[in-house]
């Protein structure tokens, strides 16, 4: 009986099937790309001179950016703090996290609820006359 037990055990499993693959594959390839672009604050200066003047006048606003992920890291601390570079983290941060959320909720929708085995109806005995055949 044990053996029996074990042998139903391991057909109620259900294994990842292609709908899990394919909604893994297009959120996690959607949370790749956000991971992967990294969006920043950079400080741009201008410079300018009138004519006739001695004056130079240099203006400075933030300007938003983004940067690959691997170019950020290779920065280094301090030219992030040369070049003013700064993360902005919850813009970073949360579409990351709707990505997860996302993913989870379509695949329990799609995949649990919309692709879930169907209990097999037994065949009905065919009457004589109709269906497929001559109906002798």
């Amino acid at each position: 009986m044990i053996g029996k037990n074990a042998r139903d055990h391991h057909i109620r499993r259900r294994r990842n099937g292609p709908c899990a693959k394919l909604v893994g594959a297009v959120f996690g390839s959607l949370f790749l790309i956000t991971l992967l672009s990294v969006p920043v604050t950079t400080s741009v200066s201008r410079t300018r001179q009138d004519q006739g003047s001695n004056l130079i006048v240099r203006t400075s606003y933030p300007k938003k950016a983004t940067l690959f992920l691997p170019a950020y890291l290779a920065m280094g601390r301090e030219a992030r703090r040369a070049r003013s570079v700064r993360v902005r983290t919850t813009q970073w941060v949360v579409p990351m996290g709707i990505m997860i959320v996302l993913g989870v909720f379509d695949y329990f929708v799609i995949c649990r609820l919309l692709w879930r085995p169907r209990p097999e109806e037994p065949e009905a005995e065919p009457v004589p006359g109709e269906g497929p055949g001559l109906g002798f």
